[in-house]
């Protein structure tokens, strides 16, 4: 007879989701996960897998809420500029919030180039982040102008969630962020 869950798989994925944002992938043991999650070591296998299992799950979890949260901002904002704004200030109050960063971003740097599915799971996200840009710019500009300053505004994106993990203040990000806005004029 199947024993009945005692936990809520999404919670304790997203309790996962937090530890290994917090502290990255080689830093967690399973011992840390077990802990934090407040699940028997047994329930855990048995519901996700193994750590390297879990974490692409909790990388799935923050993905699919990060893009949830991009989409809503960019619809949320008819013009190019303000739904830009509200992506930066967004990553700016959630990556400097606790001192994590980008959960994707902080992959991306660690794990990533050593492990083809986390690889390919940043990759797939960072895709679908840039066109959203390049779709955000393309509401006022030529297509291929939009590619091309949709991409920059990408890449400078991200370098802002990396000095949000290195532990830049939100004012210095805010300064930093300023002169993107300036390129939708």
């Amino acid at each position: 007879m199947a024993r009945h869950k005692e936990f809520d798989p999404e919670a304790v994925l997203a309790q996962a989701m937090l530890l290994f944002w917090e502290q990255g992938y080689e830093k967690t043991s399973m011992q840390d996960l077990v802990q934090h999650m407040g699940v028997h070591k047994r329930s855990m296998y048995d519901t996700f897998g193994d750590k390297h299992t879990l974490f692409l799950k909790a990388l799935d979890h923050y993905t699919s809420r990060a893009e949830r949260t991009f989409r809503a901002a960019v619809d949320a904002n008819a013009d190019g500029k303000a739904a830009l704004r509200a992506l930066m200030e967004g990553s700016i109050e959630a990556g400097t919030e606790h001192g994590r960063g980008c959960m994707l971003v902080n992959c991306a740097t660690e794990l990533a180039p050593r492990d083809d599915e986390a690889a390919e799971q940043v990759e797939r996200h960072f895709e679908r982040t840039r066109q959203l840009l390049v779709d955000l710019v393309a509401r006022d500009r030529d297509r291929r102008d939009a590619e091309a300053l949709g991409t920059l505004l990408f890449n400078a994106w991200l370098g802002l969630r990396v000095q949000a993990r290195a532990g830049q203040s939100p004012a210095q990000l805010r300064r930093m962020a300023e002169g993107l806005y300036a390129l939708l004029d």
